[in-house]
């Protein structure tokens, strides 16, 4: 049983409660492009992913860039109520052991490891040189590879450095090791700091404001799943373009309010997770934050889709239980979740997430 399911076997009635009043503040516009015009997409939300959260929630549509946004929301002093059971508090799951796989998992260990140490430059045994062509002969694991690994450049010579913004338990701070990075962690959740420093990582409680006033100090930044928690999502943006070092790369992927999942069960989507998350972008709106911020060419990444499994959550949750229950799903869904996810790789405005790159331009 996953950390994810421990903690809805805790759900509490706290989140029929409503917010405390004094603990709400307005919006009053869009906190992407600033614009105040805007249409209600839904009312009365409520915390029916972790159901730790109280409140009920109003997230509305600019009419221009398309992006949704609480109003009112959480104030910054009082957002922590709404992550009492998140799941950056467990520590990070070990990898299973070499000698305790079966015969095709050991296979599949030996060709992944054989890919990633061309790619990402690992040194992960065992290891098959087989695994470069089973790569590129299988798009999806190679997908599903390049996403795990946040699509990183080779590290620049004399070493590199990496900044995680969020890094939660650190799983990823200690892949982006394992190529040669040298990593830092971000994080508001001081126990997530704390199993990261567990690891021998470096990270500190906060967010990118930990580096206020500091430039040009990384050569890859990651945002995963990150950026729809901000306040002031092109400030974030704009802060990681100071941080960056000429020629360094934004790695990021957030959640698509123009995506099938979204259309699909509407107020019972995973991806809004009332009232975590802040804002949520779609593709237009995200690529012209990044120009807004000052990276001159986002580009889309190719990623493994996640609609199976946000599918799979979203009808549970619209069935009025945890997304993290075991819930058996009708053959009709999983049609639904297969069709969206060849969609969204024709056209990635509707893809379920959206993964996104960006270089800082070289003087």
């Amino acid at each position: 049983m996953n950390s994810k399911m421990k903690a809805a076997e805790k759900l509490g009635e706290q989140w029929t409660e409503p917010w405390p009043s004094e603990g709400l503040e307005s919006v009053g516009q869009c906190p992407v492009c600033g614009q105040t015009g805007r249409d209600l997409l839904h009312a009365e939300l409520t915390d029916n992913a972790f159901r730790t959260a109280a409140g009920k929630w109003s997230l509305w549509k600019c009419a221009t860039c398309g992006s949704a946004y609480l109003d009112p929301r959480p104030t910054p002093d009082t957002i922590h109520l709404a992550y009492a059971t998140y799941y950056t508090h467990q520590q990070a799951a070990a990898k299973d052991d070499y000698a305790a796989l079966g015969p095709p998992r050991r296979l599949r260990r030996r060709l992944v490891n054989g890919y990633t140490n061309w790619r990402y430059s690992t040194h992960a045994e065992p290891s098959s040189s087989f695994g470069v062509l089973a790569a590129f002969a299988i798009p999806r694991l190679q997908k599903i590879l390049d996403r795990q690994y946040r699509h990183l450049p080779k590290v620049p010579e004399g070493g590199g450095k990496l900044l995680d913004v969020g890094c939660g338990d650190g799983s990823f701070l200690s892949l982006a090791r394992s190529c040669g990075w040298e990593v830092v962690g971000l994080d508001p959740d001081p126990k997530a700091v704390s199993n990261a420093a567990k690891q021998g990582l470096t990270a500190h409680e906060g967010g990118i404001e930990f580096f206020a006033g500091e430039t040009e100090l990384f050569d890859v930044i990651t945002l995963n799943h990150v950026i729809e928690h901000v306040y002031e999502p092109v400030k974030v943006l704009e802060a990681c373009h100071a941080l960056l070092k000429p020629g360094g790369q934004l790695w990021l992927e957030t959640p698509n309010v123009d995506s099938f999942g979204h259309g699909r069960f509407q107020r019972n989507w995973r991806g809004l997770e009332t009232p975590r998350h802040l804002v949520l972008f779609n593709r237009r709106s995200l690529k012209q934050a990044f120009v807004d911020a000052g990276f001159p060419a986002p580009r889309d990444r190719a990623s493994p889709s996640p609609c199976s499994g946000m599918f799979k959550a979203s009808f549970a949750m619209e069935h009025g239980l945890s997304p993290y229950e075991a819930t058996a799903v009708p053959k009709g869904l999983k049609l639904q979740a297969t069709m969206a996810a060849l969609v969204g790789s024709f056209f990635p405005s509707r893809k379920e997430f959206l993964t996104v790159t960006a270089r800082k331009g070289t003087r």
